[in-house]
């Protein structure tokens, strides 16, 4: 996160031409640019929906998150359900 909210920082530093010899604080730059630190909540949000995707999707990622998978497993060969 540390790493994340640096890039940020140092990319809106570009932006508004700030030298790095300046002392100018983080929250400095964030209030000239009239921006809040967002790049984080993005990742998050896409991180989450993401799961939710994947969760609904995917039956194999489902019981890995669960932990459970009822029943046996099936002796043989497996069955060719496709082709009915």
């Amino acid at each position: 996160m540390r790493i994340i909210n640096a890039f940020e920082t140092q990319c809106w530093r570009r932006m508004l031409k700030i030298k790095w010899t300046d002392r100018i604080t983080n929250d400095e730059v964030f209030l000239r640019a009239k921006e809040e630190r967002l790049l984080l909540k993005i990742l998050k949000n896409r991180r989450h929906s993401w799961i939710g995707h994947t969760d609904r999707h995917n039956e194999f990622v489902v019981n890995i998150l669960e932990g459970a998978i009822s029943g046996k497993k099936a002796v043989g060969r497996p069955r060719l359900q496709y082709l009915k």
